[in-house]
C-alpha cells in the first residue's frame, strides 16, 4: 500500500470518471495516475512525512502509473514532479507542490474536465492558508469558481469568488478585488440577471481604468460584451469585445474573446468575418472547450450560408467528441438547424429530441424553449427563414479587416 484507505467522498470526481472508462484506455491511465498522486498528497499533508516513506516497490508502482500516461499529456510531467517532491521532502509543506497542483488543475481545466479540475483546486486549498501564499490561494479560488460555474454549482462558485475577493482585500490588492467582482458578475450572468451583471461589470470597468488595472478591465469588457450579446445589442457587443481583444495578451483569453466577437458578427450578418474567426479558433484555440465552441458555431454559419460542406465537415468531427452536457445539447440543436436548412427533416427531429432531453435533464431553460420552438417549425413544415449576409456597420469595418488578417496569418 502506498497510502491509507481513501475517504469514499474524497476525489469522488476521479472515481466517477474512472468508473466510466475501461482499464487500459489512455484517459484511464491518466486519471488513475492523477488519483493515486492526489491520494499520496492527501496522506503526506495530513499524516506527515512517514506517509511518503514507502517501499521502493510502492514508489516504483506509482511512477509506473504515471509513465503509462501518453507522453503528449502535460499531466505526466506534472504528476512525476509532485511524486519527486513528496518523496524527497524533509519538511511537510504544501507550498513546494502548490504550483504543480495548480498546473495539474489547469491542465484538466483546459480540456474541459471541470469537475476533476475543481477536485484538484480543492485539494490544494484544503491545505494552503491564504497568508502563506496569497497569490496562489487567490488564483486557485478563482479557477475553482470558474470550474464550479461551468458545472452549474453556482452557490459554491459564488462562495469561491467571495473568498478570493477577501484574499485580495487582505493582501491590499485592488486588482484582485476587482477580478473577484468579475467572477461574481459571471455567476449573476449564469443565473440570468443580465441587467444586474451589466451594472456590476460597468462598475468594474470604471474602477479598473481608474486604478490602472488593464488586465482586469479587459476581462470585464469581454464579459460585458457577452452580456450585450445576450441582450441582443450586437454592435455594442462587437465593439466591447474588440476593445477587450486589444487590451489582452494571453492566448487563452484572446481565443475566448474572439469567439464571442464572432458570435456578435454572426448576429449582425457579417457571416464571412464570423466564419473567418471561427475557422481560426477551430484550428488554433488553446483550449479544447473553445475549439468545440467554434466548431459548433461553424455548424450555424454553414447553415446560414447554405454551405453544406462546411456544416457536414464540423458535424462529423463533433459526433465523435466527448462533449460536456451543455455543448452536447448545443451540438444537437445546431445539427437540427442545419439538417432542417438542408431539407433533412427526420434527421432534424432526431437531433431536436436529443437536445431537448439534455436541456430537460440539466434545466437549460432557454435552450429548451428554443428546441420546442424549432420542433414546432419542423413538425409544421414551415419554410426556413434565410438570414441574408449584411454589410457590417461602419464602426466595425476595422474589426472585420482585423479578423480577415488573423485568418490569413493562421493559414486556415
Amino acid at each position: 500500500m502506498i497510502v491509507r484507505e481513501a475517504d469514499p467522498l474524497q476525489h469522488s470526481a476521479f472515481f466517477e470518471a474512472l468508473g466510466g472508462l475501461t482499464e487500459g484506455e489512455a484517459d484511464w491511465h491518466e486519471l488513475n495516475a492523477g488519483l493515486l498522486v492526489l491520494r499520496l498528497v492527501d496522506a503526506w499533508l495530513t499524516e506527515g512525512s512517514q506517509a511518503a516513506q514507502v517501499s521502493a516497490w510502492g514508489i516504483r508502482n506509482l511512477r509506473n502509473a504515471v509513465e503509462r500516461i501518453p507522453a503528449t499529456s502535460p499531466s505526466r510531467t506534472i504528476l512525476a514532479g509532485i511524486i519527486e517532491i513528496v518523496e524527497s521532502a524533509v519538511v511537510v509543506d504544501v507550498r513546494p507542490i502548490a504550483p504543480r497542483l495548480m498546473a495539474y488543475g489547469r491542465s484538466l481545466d483546459y480540456t474541459a474536465r471541470w469537475a476533476l479540475a475543481a477536485d484538484v483546486f480543492q485539494t490544494l486549498l484544503a491545505h494552503l492558508h491564504p497568508a502563506l501564499d496569497p497569490d496562489i490561494a487567490f488564483d486557485a479560488r478563482m479557477r475553482l469558481g470558474y470550474c464550479l460555474r461551468q458545472e452549474w454549482q453556482l452557490e459554491a462558485a459564488e462562495a469561491a469568488y467571495v473568498e478570493a475577493g477577501l484574499i485580495g482585500k487582505s493582501a491590499g490588492s485592488r486588482k484582485k478585488e476587482l477580478h473577484a467582482q468579475v467572477g461574481l458578475a459571471n455567476v449573476v450572468i449564469v443565473r440570468g440577471n443580465l441587467p444586474k451583471a451589466d451594472t456590476m461589470l460597468s462598475e468594474v470597468i470604471a474602477a479598473s481604468e481608474t486604478e490602472g488595472c488593464d488586465e482586469v478591465r479587459a476581462i470585464a469588457l469581454h464579459d460585458r460584451a457577452f452580456v450585450a450579446n445576450g441582450r441582443a445589442r450586437y454592435e455594442e457587443a462587437a465593439s466591447l469585445a474588440y476593445a477587450a481583444l486589444q487590451l489582452t495578451t494571453g492566448l487563452r483569453e484572446r481565443d475566448r474573446i474572439l469567439n464571442d466577437l464572432a458570435i456578435s458578427l454572426t448576429q449582425l450578418g457579417g457571416l464571412e468575418s464570423a466564419r473567418d474567426a471561427f475557422l481560426v479558433l477551430a484550428a488554433t484555440a488553446q483550449e479544447q472547450y473553445v475549439r468545440w465552441l467554434a466548431m459548433i458555431n461553424l455548424l450555424e454559419v454553414g447553415s446560414l450560408q447554405s454551405n453544406e460542406a462546411l456544416f457536414e465537415r464540423y458535424r462529423r468531427e463533433l459526433v465523435t467528441e466527448t462533449l460536456p452536457p451543455y455543448l452536447r445539447a448545443q451540438f444537437h440543436y445546431y445539427s437540427a438547424v442545419g439538417h432542417r436548412a438542408f431539407g433533412r427533416l427526420a434527421a432534424a427531429q432526431r437531433e431536436l429530441d436529443a437536445a431537448g432531453a439534455l436541456a430537460e435533464q440539466h434545466a437549460y431553460n432557454q435552450l429548451q424553449f428554443e428546441v420546442e420552438a424549432l420542433a414546432t417549425h419542423v413538425r409544421q413544415g414551415l419554410a426556413v427563414e434565410r438570414r441574408a449576409a449584411r454589410e457590417l456597420p461602419a464602426s466595425l469595418q476595422g474589426v472585420a479587416e482585423a479578423v480577415s488578417e488573423m485568418r490569413a496569418l493562421a493559414g486556415v
